[in-house]
């Protein structure tokens, strides 16, 4: 099957002229405003609509702008500090005064693509390779850009207008500005005869491939990424490229599909301030983000709801001798692999023995709860006794002990660990 991928060319303006400079820094000033105003509003309620109308009524930009900003800040996560916290502590230990702290606020602009009007109407790449960007008002400016020669040979003609490409502007700190094109090219993707399933942790992620014809897991692992959580903003985008190329190694090597879930770390809310230190500062967003770039290597990579697989690993660990994590990749694999397996797991994981009876152990449920439960809602048993009480398991029956009719009843619970 064939897939789109994307790929970023990089470059930067090499050369651009007063005039042309002082037009980019007030573009940049009303873009990185709008941003933020959008985040906010977005966080109050409003919807998309809304957003784009009172920008519109507030900030001198073109439609387009607007929709690239509110676009841009749509999937953030809660409590985003723009311009990065580093440079906040500055300004309030005064290191760094009022404008340059504004200026370090507004470094960026993005201009999505369009086919219809040639590749980018607000920031079009021109043959003489001058940047032809849009500051409003009907005002056009024509800085250079450098492109290394590699990627004009490879990827040169999609930049001439007959696919969509977008062009992002970053302010570097010594005040240049570094330019990145990304396009999107169709990549021959092989489905992969299993599928890999991510579990993302505060500091390391676990993983299990299981095979896609019957539910049987080949292997389980961890990859650390402790290193991700209190580093500077560098050394944590090296970690983060890092574990996704093993991941794709991983994947490459047992021919598997790569999956991961949102995670809404926003919400999480302990009473334990470390746990929520950890969690919050969990780089899942971008982390997410660069998994995409498996696609280039032909790897298939999706996002999927993970609901209730954490709880399922839970309570599994015990049962197949791995800790939670591993058994929530396990349990995050079934559930895309086969929902009807999901379900069924959950079921029998509701179901527990007792010491009650004549030997054969059986489901208890709550006094109380069946007046108000509706007809329609299925019956669900509660987790009342540990799999080892019990008298000993009658193969064929009611007295099979809940471990073994796991087992029984699911081949991907013979766990090989790598």
């Amino acid at each position: 099957m064939r897939l789109m991928a994307e790929v970023t060319i990089p470059g930067y303006i090499c050369e651009i002229s007063e005039e042309e400079r002082e037009e980019l820094e007030k573009l940049l000033f009303k873009f990185g405003k709008a941003r933020r105003r959008a985040y906010s509003l977005k966080r109050k309620g409003y919807t998309k609509s809304e957003i784009e109308k009172i920008l519109r009524d507030e900030l001198c930009l073109n439609s387009r702008y607007i929709k690239d900003a509110y676009h841009s800040v749509k999937d953030l996560p809660p409590h985003v500090t723009f311009g990065g916290l580093k440079n906040q502590r500055l300004r309030e230990k005064g290191k760094i005064s009022k404008e340059e702290y504004h200026r370090r606020r507004n470094s960026i602009v993005i201009s999505r693509g369009d086919k219809s009007k040639r590749g980018n109407l607000n920031m079009r790449l021109t043959e003489r390779m001058e940047l032809r960007i849009n500051t409003g008002h009907k005002k056009w400016i024509y800085p250079k850009v450098y492109i290394p020669k590699k990627y004009l040979k490879k990827y040169g003609h999609l930049l001439d207008g007959s696919v969509p490409y977008t062009v992002i502007i970053k302010r570097r700190n010594d005040g240049g500005y570094d330019v990145r094109i990304t396009v999107e090219v169709q990549k021959e993707v092989k489905e992969g005869r299993r599928v890999m399933a991510l579990d993302i942790n505060a500091g390391h992620i676990d993983f299990a491939v299981m095979e896609k014809a019957r539910p049987e897991v080949v292997s389980v692992g961890r990859i650390e990424v402790h290193e991700t959580q209190f580093v500077r903003k560098g050394k944590r985008e090296y970690r983060i490229h890092s574990a996704v190329d093993k991941i794709g190694n991983i994947a490459k090597h047992y021919d598997a599909d790569v999956f991961v879930g949102k995670l809404n770390t926003g919400k999480f809310n302990s009473n334990n301030k470390n746990v929520n230190r950890k969690v919050k500062n969990m780089p899942q967003y971008k982390f997410r983000k660069t998994l995409k770039k498996l696609g280039r290597r032909g790897i298939k990579v999706m996002e999927k709801s993970e609901k209730n697989t954490s709880k399922v690993g839970e309570r599994i660990s015990t049962l197949v001798g791995l800790d939670v994590h591993k058994c929530s990749a396990i349990a995050f694999a079934l559930k895309y692999i086969s929902r009807n397996l999901f379900r069924h797991l959950i079921t029998l994981l509701s179901v527990v023995s007792s010491n009650e009876g004549d030997g054969s152990p059986r489901g208890r449920q709550k006094r109380g709860k069946r007046a108000n439960r509706p007809r329609s809602e299925p019956r669900v048993m509660k987790f009342w006794a540990s799999p080892q009480s019990g008298y000993p398991a009658i193969p064929g029956s009611w007295g099979l002990s809940l471990l073994e009719r796991l087992r029984a009843g699911l081949t991907c619970l013979h766990v090989k660990v790598c």
